[in-house]
């Protein structure tokens, strides 16, 4: 009896050897490998080019479209600097105190007034364009104006400096007790007056001893009053700041600068680097669509390959 031919069986099928870089399209769709976003990146460099670019221009023409600021400053000095003076040193330190105080008088509401008055703006209107920065280390400080042009930064800078110096001016040498004590002098004195006035009359009509000496008594309370009050009054006078010279200014606003050039080179930076980053995101999302696609189809063949009898 002859020997029966064996027929082989058909090969195994082993997905794991059969299907070639499976494990790299797993890899490459979850985990990408390493060097994978440099060399996604190196292969689509005209994509992430192209994103660059488009909106560094996109970032340039919202810089062009804006509307410009400018800016405008004043240099108010606190008081008289004298070099030569013994205590200059502690006049600085004491004045550069000062200056951080006046500076937030660019809020007063007589300020504010001052500058509706001239330039017919609201304090509503005014005060989101107005601040003011003490200079470190020095007796002055700056008023600081933005407007849409340079010509109405420049106003509004120096109208604001020259109504804070006349605000300074009069809130700080206005002194209500010396006005009160001027209104006392002038009825003590009435009162001194007035008892003289009686001395003089009793003494032609011959009057009692006892009625002369309570007029006499009278003149002498208000000499010594009008005496007191006189010297309260002088030293309350005395004791004011000068009306001229406490604030002055040292240096008006005659340009202005614009911010359109460094906002057009913001919003052109900002757009690059959106558009480097957006250009990248791209460039490694099709690397890794053109890796699913090669391995999916490497992966079919591979079957195909492997069912059919060797």
């Amino acid at each position: 009896m002859p020997p029966s031919k064996s027929i082989d069986s058909p090969p195994a099928f082993q997905p794991t050897s059969a299907i070639d870089g499976a494990d790299s399209l797993i890899q490459g769709v979850f985990e990408p490998p390493k060097g994978f976003v440099l060399t996604a990146i190196s292969r689509n460099k005209r994509i992430v080019a192209l994103f660059a670019v488009a909106l560094a221009l996109t970032g340039v023409g919202f810089g062009l479209l804006r509307p410009a600021t400018y800016e405008a400053s004043a240099t108010l000095q606190v008081g008289q600097v004298n070099p030569n003076s013994p205590g200059f040193l502690g006049y600085v330190q004491s004045a550069s105190s000062l200056a951080t105080a006046f500076s937030r008088s660019i809020a007063a509401a007589p300020v504010l007034a001052a500058i509706q008055h001239k330039l017919d703006l609201s304090p509503t209107q005014a005060t989101p364009r107005l601040s003011a920065e003490p200079i470190p280390l020095a007796p002055a400080f700056r008023v600081i104006a933005t407007g849409p042009t340079s010509s109405a930064a420049i106003k509004l800078a120096n109208t604001a400096a020259a109504a804070v110096i006349v605000y300074e001016s009069h809130s700080n040498s206005a002194n209500p007790q010396a006005k009160s004590l001027l209104v006392d002098y002038r009825e003590a004195s009435l009162s001194l007056r007035q008892a003289e006035a009686k001395i003089a009359d009793h003494g032609q009509r011959s009057t009692p001893s006892e009625t002369l000496l309570l007029a006499e008594a009278e003149r002498g309370a208000a000499t010594v009053k009008l005496k007191a009050i006189a010297n309260a009054y002088i030293a309350a006078v005395t004791s004011q700041a000068p009306r001229s010279g406490l604030v002055s200014l040292l240096a008006g606003a005659t340009s202005a600068s614009g911010d359109r050039k460094s906002k057009i080179e913001l919003f052109g930076f900002v757009g690059l680097l959106a558009g480097i980053v957006l250009g990248c995101s791209a460039a490694i999302m099709r690397e890794r669509r053109r890796d699913a696609l090669r391995h999916g189809i490497g992966a079919g063949n591979a079957v195909q390959q492997g069912s059919h009898p060797a």
